[in-house]
Protein backbone atom coordinates (compact mmCIF):
# COMPACT_ATOMS: atom_id res chain seq x y z
CA UNK A 1 0.00 0.00 0.00
CA UNK A 2 2.97 2.62 0.43
CA UNK A 3 2.20 5.51 2.40
CA UNK A 4 -1.01 6.03 3.86
CA UNK A 5 -3.17 7.58 6.92
CA UNK A 6 -5.03 6.69 9.53
CA UNK A 7 -8.21 7.75 10.07
CA UNK A 8 -10.13 6.64 13.48
CA UNK A 9 -13.25 4.66 13.70
CA UNK A 10 -16.37 7.03 15.32
CA UNK A 11 -18.04 3.83 16.95
CA UNK A 12 -16.17 1.10 18.54
CA UNK A 13 -15.70 -1.84 17.51
CA UNK A 14 -15.85 -5.54 19.65
CA UNK A 15 -13.04 -7.75 18.21
CA UNK A 16 -13.70 -11.32 16.95
CA UNK A 17 -11.05 -13.04 18.24
CA UNK A 18 -10.40 -11.76 21.74
CA UNK A 19 -13.85 -9.67 22.16
CA UNK A 20 -12.46 -6.98 23.78
CA UNK A 21 -14.84 -3.80 21.96
CA UNK A 22 -12.54 -0.58 21.76
CA UNK A 23 -11.90 2.10 19.14
CA UNK A 24 -10.22 0.81 16.10
CA UNK A 25 -8.25 2.75 12.76
CA UNK A 26 -8.18 2.66 9.29
CA UNK A 27 -5.71 2.85 6.43
CA UNK A 28 -6.31 4.76 3.68
CA UNK A 29 -4.71 6.60 0.85
CA UNK A 30 -5.86 10.29 0.00
CA UNK A 31 -4.23 13.69 0.91
CA UNK A 32 -0.97 13.86 1.68
CA UNK A 33 -0.31 10.57 2.52
CA UNK A 34 2.39 11.11 5.60
CA UNK A 35 1.07 8.17 8.38
CA UNK A 36 -1.10 11.45 9.39
CA UNK A 37 -3.86 10.23 12.47
CA UNK A 38 -7.37 11.98 11.52
CA UNK A 39 -10.67 11.47 13.22
CA UNK A 40 -14.34 12.77 12.14
CA UNK A 41 -14.52 16.30 10.99
CA UNK A 42 -10.78 16.84 10.32
CA UNK A 43 -9.75 18.63 6.97
CA UNK A 44 -7.10 16.96 5.13
CA UNK A 45 -3.50 17.74 5.01
CA UNK A 46 -2.25 18.54 1.38
CA UNK A 47 1.27 20.18 2.17
CA UNK A 48 3.40 17.35 1.77
CA UNK A 49 3.58 17.63 -2.59
CA UNK A 50 6.00 15.00 -3.24
CA UNK A 51 3.48 12.00 -1.32
CA UNK A 52 0.03 13.01 -2.57
CA UNK A 53 -2.93 10.64 -3.39
CA UNK A 54 -5.64 12.24 -5.28
CA UNK A 55 -6.40 15.99 -5.60
CA UNK A 56 -7.70 18.74 -3.49
CA UNK A 57 -10.90 20.57 -3.44
CA UNK A 58 -13.79 18.21 -4.79
CA UNK A 59 -17.04 18.76 -3.23
CA UNK A 60 -17.63 14.82 -2.67
CA UNK A 61 -15.20 11.70 -2.67
CA UNK A 62 -15.28 8.60 -1.00
CA UNK A 63 -11.68 6.99 -0.18
CA UNK A 64 -11.37 3.12 0.38
CA UNK A 65 -9.69 1.85 3.34
CA UNK A 66 -8.64 -1.14 5.29
CA UNK A 67 -9.10 -1.83 9.30
CA UNK A 68 -5.70 -1.89 11.41
CA UNK A 69 -5.64 -4.97 13.83
CA UNK A 70 -7.36 -5.34 17.19
CA UNK A 71 -4.93 -2.44 19.81
CA UNK A 72 -6.09 -5.25 22.43
CA UNK A 73 -4.99 -8.53 21.08
CA UNK A 74 -3.46 -7.69 17.76
CA UNK A 75 -5.07 -10.03 15.28
CA UNK A 76 -5.54 -9.22 11.77
CA UNK A 77 -7.17 -12.05 10.55
CA UNK A 78 -11.03 -11.63 11.21
CA UNK A 79 -12.07 -15.08 9.35
CA UNK A 80 -15.05 -13.49 7.86
CA UNK A 81 -16.62 -12.69 11.45
CA UNK A 82 -15.44 -9.11 10.55
CA UNK A 83 -15.67 -6.87 7.89
CA UNK A 84 -12.59 -5.50 6.87
CA UNK A 85 -12.98 -2.59 4.19
CA UNK A 86 -14.37 1.03 4.81
CA UNK A 87 -15.42 3.76 2.95
CA UNK A 88 -14.98 7.41 3.91
CA UNK A 89 -16.61 10.14 2.85
CA UNK A 90 -14.99 13.23 2.20
CA UNK A 91 -16.96 16.66 1.55
CA UNK A 92 -14.49 19.92 0.65
CA UNK A 93 -11.32 18.32 2.40
CA UNK A 94 -13.42 17.30 5.13
CA UNK A 95 -13.31 13.65 6.28
CA UNK A 96 -17.45 13.58 7.32
CA UNK A 97 -17.92 9.35 7.96
CA UNK A 98 -16.34 6.38 8.03
CA UNK A 99 -18.76 2.95 7.27
CA UNK A 100 -18.56 -0.21 6.47
CA UNK A 101 -17.55 -0.44 2.61
CA UNK A 102 -20.93 -2.46 1.88
CA UNK A 103 -20.77 -1.85 -2.02
CA UNK A 104 -19.70 -5.60 -2.99
CA UNK A 105 -17.05 -4.01 -5.62
CA UNK A 106 -14.06 -5.29 -3.83
CA UNK A 107 -10.66 -3.50 -3.94
CA UNK A 108 -11.03 -0.50 -6.73
CA UNK A 109 -8.57 0.08 -8.85
CA UNK A 110 -8.28 3.73 -7.64
CA UNK A 111 -7.88 3.89 -3.89
CA UNK A 112 -10.54 6.91 -4.25
CA UNK A 113 -13.56 8.22 -6.39
CA UNK A 114 -14.38 11.56 -6.69
CA UNK A 115 -18.57 11.46 -7.15
CA UNK A 116 -19.21 15.28 -7.03
CA UNK A 117 -16.13 17.75 -8.70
Amino acid sequence: MGLFNRVKLPEPLTCPNCGVAGTWTAQFRFGATDLIDYEVGQHLNWEFIWAVEGERGHHRVLAQGILEGCRHCGTHDFGGLLWEMVVIEIVDDVIVSVVQDTSGDGWWAEDWRVLEA
